[in-house]
Parts: structure tokens; C-alpha cells; sequence
């Protein structure tokens, strides 16, 4: 593709442009170069397309909103940039025209860390643990979780798991099993029992007697969530381990590894593999076999370069009567 091509293929499509005076008053306004990249993909996605699929738009919504320059409203997936405006008009001089809408709105349809950690304290009646404060910021950014979300997530903690794991380890077994709204926390939640008795099956067949741990709960949810397998397939692995003087989870994360880069997802695949694996065997062993017979039947009888009348025997220094069990 020509420089040409390629400059008309980028266009083609439309552009987003950003005004200079915009430029100019990155500095009054406390905009990053990072502020000014998520403002361009939110005018990209479009004012009124802030799907909640999108994690660069939700991140780059919930960093401008907490910024004060735009309004963000959950409930219909959309953002206007009058807070913004209503800035730049302040800094120049000029009376705001854009404050019929209250900075409150997005707090009405998304909750903010302020109010959520108001909510734990009238809940428990006691402050957030302050471990607890930071890595409720630090899930927020990682996994671009609305404040709800996390909210319902630190409540099923607080109440069931903290004596299990940290929060953020708790937040990261629940990335691992695709939690990105209630329905799939509810399913999370429920599940969690059940994954704490498939990983001590798993232990078990290792030959292990202790507990699973929360690394060990993560990596079995990545691999029957992420990954897809089976708790079948992972029992499968298991056997595969026999060989191995003390196989541990990431030696069993290895054979799984090993099958979802080959496509290997169910038993019928597997057995099917392991039967092409023996065939190929099978083959090389019969051509290693044949290729050894011919080579001891050229080499074995008089030797390499030595010739012999038809019907004589050759001449090994032996007796005759050694050799009178050959009929000719």
C-alpha cells in the first residue's frame, strides 16, 4: 500500500479534532496529555455512545467526570462537556451558560467513592479499613469497575471472604471469572463454594493434603473461566502428571497451557490426539524395525565386501558340527 493509500484509508473514515484554544488552556484547566487522549476517544465513541462494554470509554468518562469537566449519565450511556465549557467561559471572563444541569447527575445514576464508603460506614457502622481504601481505588482503575459494582463486590467480602484473602486478591479471582455486573457477581458468588471444593479435588489427586490457597482458587478460575476447561479437563490434566515427581498447580497449568494453544478443549479431542500421538509412534517404530532388519541382513552374512558361492556355507572358524542343524 502506496504513502498515498494509506493516508486516504486514515481519513477516509472521519477525523476528531481538537481546537487550539483548547491547547492553550490545557494548564488552567489541570488536563494531562492522558486527560486530552480519553477526551479524544470520547468524541470519537460519540457523546451519547458510552457503552458500558467499552472500558476505554467508561475509564475515560469516569477520569474526565471526576475532573469536573464533563457531566455522565450511566443510565442512558452518554456525557456533555458543559462543566468544561463553564470553565473555560469562568477563565476567560464570561458568565457560564451551561449550568442548567446539576454536577450531581452522574452521582444519581453511579455511585462515587465518597459515597461509597459513606454507605459501608452507615451499613457497619464503622470507617473502611484503611488497606481496604486504597485497594478499592487501585480495582477501580485496573479492572475500569463502576463504584457500584465494586460496592456490591466489597459487601460479599467484608461479610464472607475477609478472613480468606485480601480484597484485592478476592477482586482479582473475580476478574478471572468475567464478573462485570450483578448477574455475573450473583453467579460469582455462588460459584465460589463450589470452586473451593474443585480445588481441593485437584489437590487431592496431586497427592496434596492442605487447603487450596487464593492463588491456587485464581488460577483454577482462570482456567475454567478464561481458559474454558472443564472440571473434567482438568482432571485430565491431573493424570498427566503421573510422571512427574511432585507436581504442583503451575506444573498442571503447563499441560493446560499446552492444550489451549493446541485447540485441545474436551476428552473427545484429547483422545483423539493421544490416538494420532500412539499411531505416529506406532509408524516410527515400525520403520525404525524395518530399517534395522535390512541393515543386520546386509551386514549380518559374510560380512561387508565378502562373496560366497551359491549353496557354501561361509567360512566362520567353527566347527562342522555346529552348524549341522542348517538344512540346505
Amino acid at each position: 500500500m502506496t504513502k498515498q493509500n494509506i493516508t486516504a484509508w486514515f481519513l477516509e473514515g472521519g477525523s476528531v479534532a481538537i481546537p487550539k484554544h483548547l491547547l492553550a488552556m490545557m494548564e488552567p484547566l489541570g488536563l494531562s496529555f492522558e486527560d486530552l487522549g480519553k477526551m479524544v476517544y470520547l468524541l470519537y465513541c460519540g457523546t451519547d455512545q458510552i457503552k458500558k462494554s467499552d472500558h476505554y470509554a467508561q475509564d475515560a468518562a469516569r477520569t474526565l467526570h471526576h475532573k469536573g469537566l464533563i457531566h455522565w449519565y450511566t443510565d442512558s450511556e452518554t456525557v456533555d462537556f458543559s462543566p468544561m465549557f463553564d470553565k473555560i467561559n469562568a477563565f476567560v471572563g464570561e458568565s457560564p451558560q451551561y449550568t442548567t444541569v446539576k454536577q450531581e447527575a452522574f452521582s444519581e445514576s453511579e455511585l462515587s467513592y465518597a459515597q461509597m464508603l459513606k454507605n459501608f460506614e452507615r451499613k457497619y457502622a464503622q470507617s473502611v479499613p484503611a488497606k481496604d481504601i486504597y485497594a478499592i481505588q487501585e480495582v477501580v482503575q485496573r479492572y475500569s469497575w463502576s463504584y457500584e459494582l465494586v460496592q456490591e463486590l466489597y459487601f460479599v467480602y467484608y461479610e464472607n471472604r475477609k478472613q480468606e484473602s485480601s480484597f484485592k486478591w478476592f477482586c482479582q479471582m473475580a476478574y478471572g471469572a468475567q464478573v462485570c455486573d450483578k448477574a455475573s457477581l450473583k453467579a460469582f458468588v455462588d460459584n465460589l463454594d463450589t470452586i473451593t471444593f474443585k480445588t481441593t479435588e485437584v489437590l487431592r489427586r496431586l497427592g496434596k493434603r492442605n487447603n487450596p490457597s487464593e492463588p491456587q482458587k485464581e488460577m483454577y478460575l482462570k482456567w475454567s473461566g478464561q481458559w474454558k476447561f472443564s472440571h473434567e479437563m482438568i482432571l485430565l490434566a491431573v493424570e498427566d502428571t503421573t510422571g512427574a515427581s511432585n507436581p504442583s498447580f503451575n506444573y498442571l497449568e503447563g499441560i493446560l497451557k499446552n492444550w489451549l494453544d493446541r485447540g485441545i478443549l474436551t476428552p473427545e479431542a484429547l483422545q483423539a490426539d493421544k490416538q494420532r500421538q500412539q499411531s505416529a509412534k506406532e509408524q516410527l517404530t515400525k520403520e525404525q524395525t524395518s530399517f534395522d532388519r535390512a541393515s543386520f541382513e546386509k551386514n549380518s552374512v559374510g560380512g561387508v565386501g565378502t562373496t560366497r558361492r551359491k549353496g557354501t556355507l561361509p567360512q566362520y572358524d567353527t566347527k562342522k558340527e555346529d552348524l549341522d542343524f542348517l538344512e540346505w
